[in-house]
């Protein structure tokens, strides 16, 4: 009777430990599918959004490389962004005076007082958007 029990507890552990190594093993190799929407939006999802999605794997190192190269291209384009505006802020406190190209008069003309204060207000609203990283958000 005792050696039944011993075979019965052994057989419980053994399905156990078999079910919890199946669910890891297959936790980690979830497929995701990374795709992008017909606005342009890159989506990861678990199952492929047109024919066009790139098969990944969670943890990965493709995928890791992929956010990675993401948010680098993110970062570069945002200093790329700060540095022109910089610049145009830059050149109109320099300036005597500031002007906009009209194009039925196919002329420069001079601005006012007031739209050139506009102009650079909103150049540096440019400058503190861009030239600073965006704060992550608490959800």
């Amino acid at each position: 009777m005792q050696l039944t029990f011993h075979l019965f507890i052994y057989s419980i552990l053994a399905i156990l430990l078999s079910s919890i190594f199946t669910t890891t093993s297959v936790a980690k190799s979830t497929d995701i599918y990374k795709w992008v929407d017909a606005e342009g939006r890159v989506n990861y999802t678990t199952r492929p959004g047109n024919d066009a999605a790139q098969k990944m794997h969670i943890g990965s190192k493709t995928f890791r490389e992929n956010k990675q190269e993401k948010n680098d291209k993110k970062a570069q384009e945002r200093a790329q962004l700060c540095q022109k505006y910089k610049t145009s802020l830059a050149k109109y406190n320099k300036a005597p005076f500031l002007s906009r190209y009209d194009k039925e008069l196919k002329k420069n003309i001079r601005l006012t007082e007031e739209e050139s204060e506009k102009a650079i207000l909103s150049a540096e609203k440019d400058v503190a958007y861009w030239c600073n990283p965006p704060q992550k958000q608490d959800n």
